[in-house]
């Protein structure tokens, strides 16, 4: 008995002298963009924690496909370890107003807003180089507000330039890792397609075009800054699919709209539902591994 009792007294003191085992870092996932993109989170607000990823406000509201976008699911769903969000996309917002003017709080403001409330790694986003990521889709408001009354080749260059700047900006204050989406299909929108063929043809010649900007201002990004990490992930390509396939994605067709979200690939005549953007939430995980915390 005394010797039972000695070896479970060393067991216990060796057990008691091992380590913790280390908790999972988080990933600091700030993001900038539109209205595919927002949830309206208040940097003054309830800031991200384990028990709460996305902070402020409640998941799932302030988006427009009537429940959780990408965003959400990326930070609470499809994500391989703890992802903190910290969300400055606006509805409406073009990459700067003195290109593409909007009444709406551009993304040249929501990178200066990051800077003022997050650069100096404050105790509510602790990050470093290392364990955040960067995430941009911009350019809908972009394509949809120029195409009429600009050349692409004009115009496209000019916007790439700026973009580049405000990846240049995060990049200064330490960003390595940085996720891109280029501008989905919304010449197919139901919006767009009611306003005729001419329209759309046009649209999606401009979308094509600012696309390819944004492949030739990474690529310009990475040749000149050789410890980025990038991913550009193809929405364009994967809504193609949704809309050539709805069915098989669970859609009826691919300009219904339904205001549930969940029916429809559509929400309202422009934006996409919560469950594509779950479809694409899932598809996206797949090529993020590269970023860390999926």
């Amino acid at each position: 008995m005394r010797s039972s009792l000695v070896c479970l007294v060393a067991a216990a003191a060796i057990a008691a002298a091992r380590p913790a085992a280390p908790r999972s870092k988080p990933t600091y996932f700030f993001t900038f963009g539109d209205s595919y993109s927002q949830t309206n989170f208040n940097v003054n607000g309830t800031q991200p924690s384990a028990s709460n990823p996305m902070g402020n406000p409640t998941l799932g509201t302030g988006t427009t496909g009537n429940g959780i976008n990408w965003i959400g699911y990326l930070t609470t769903a499809d994500n391989a370890s703890l992802v903190l969000n910290y969300n400055l996309a606006v509805g409406g917002a073009t990459i700067s107003n003195n290109l593409v003017p909007v009444p709406y709080e551009d993304m040249t403001s929501q990178v200066a807003k990051f800077e003022s409330s997050y650069s100096s790694k404050p105790a509510s986003a602790p990050w470093s180089s290392e364990d955040s990521v960067f995430g941009f889709w911009i350019g809908i408001n972009d394509c949809g507000n120029a195409f009429w009354q600009n050349e692409s080749s004009v115009l496209v260059p000019k916007l790439m330039t700026q973009y580049e700047s405000l990846v240049l900006d995060i990049y200064a204050n330490g960003g390595r890792k940085f996720l891109f989406v280029n501008v989905p299909p919304t010449d197919r929108s139901p919006y767009f397609i009611d306003q005729g063929t001419e329209t759309t043809t046009q649209l999606a010649a401009w979308i094509k075009a600012y696309n390819e900007g944004i492949k030739t201002m990474i690529t310009t990004l990475k040749s000149k800054h050789k410890d980025v990490t990038t991913v550009v992930y193809d929405a364009n390509t994967f809504m193609g699919k949704v809309l050539d396939n709805p069915k098989e994605y669970g859609f009826p067709h691919d300009s219904c709209i339904d205001a549930d979200g969940t029916s429809c690939v559509w929400w309202n005549n422009y934006h996409p539902g919560t469950k594509y953007h779950q479809l694409q939430a899932a598809d996206m995980k797949s090529h993020l591994s590269s970023l860390g915390a999926w």
